[in-house]
């Protein structure tokens, strides 16, 4: 119950740590506006390397990688079913390959956000955050579980998968080929009710710091914008601009078609 209650345990000290939870918001919120104005593979491939750099001051190269080797695995996949469908229906219209690593890109771009702001901010500042923001309380709590259910689901996971190798199997790619259903019996409904008990027990954490009760509560720490939230921002938007401009010099190509 200390994920849900109070910061994560031993925080490595990084500078992201120190932005305040309504910056990284606001970055996030940039973030998605951004990739949904931009459509070209260079200009999204510029945010996706600065965001990248920005969920690594988080420290946690391997849960980045892990994440990453995921958004490939949906990608492979994707092309996958893309040459199937071509095989089975050879009428069906040909698919660029850049209508195939846009979307990827816009995933990258928005993974790297959200773990940032996930794995860098507890439940108490999140709340404390959205309540400085005057936002109506139906806001509240789907926005602290949603934002707190991603380290929450990573941890669900790593114990599930320490369980599948004490019962004498291995969690790898070809269990989930070969063995469909021991993988489904083993991992995704063990997953699956962990992570409806994991939004209930948020759900109710949030409750418990007194998020029913924010007109007659004051939090104990206050929170205010420091030189660093200020220089981060104004980075952020120079490289949303940057990356508009680059979508406006270099203009979509016909691409390749598969």
């Amino acid at each position: 119950m200390l994920v849900l209650f109070g910061n994560d345990p031993a925080p490595q000290p990084t500078w992201i740590r120190r932005l305040d939870v309504r910056t990284k918001m606001a970055i996030s919120a940039l973030a998605s506006t951004a990739v949904m104005a931009l459509n070209q593979p260079w200009s999204l491939s510029l945010l996706v390397v600065a965001s990248t750099l920005y969920a690594l001051s988080l420290r946690r190269l391997k849960l980045v990688l892990v994440c990453y080797l995921a958004v490939l695995f949906l990608g492979a996949t994707a092309l996958l079913f893309i040459h199937g469908l071509h095989w089975v229906w050879p009428r069906a219209s040909a698919t660029r390959i850049q209508d195939l690593i846009v979307p990827f890109l816009r995933t990258g771009v928005m993974v790297n956000v959200m773990l940032a702001l996930a794995l860098s901010s507890n439940i108490q500042s999140i709340l404390t955050g959205l309540k400085s923001l005057r936002l109506p309380f139906c806001i509240f709590i789907p926005a602290v579980v949603m934002i707190r259910f991603i380290p929450n689901f990573i941890e669900d996971v790593r114990q599930i998968a320490e369980t599948v190798r004490i019962r004498g199997y291995r969690f790898t790619p070809w269990l989930l080929g070969s063995r469909p259903l021991l993988a489904v019996r083993l991992l995704f409904a063990p997953l699956l009710f962990r992570a409806l008990r994991t939004s209930d027990e948020l759900g109710m954490a949030a409750e418990l710091k007194g998020i029913g009760y924010s007109r007659i509560l004051s939090p104990y720490k206050s929170v205010h914008f420091g030189k660093l939230d200020v220089g981060v921002g104004l980075t952020a938007l120079l490289l949303v601009a940057a990356a508009l401009a680059v979508q406006l010099l270099f203009p979509a190509s016909p691409g390749v078609r598969i």
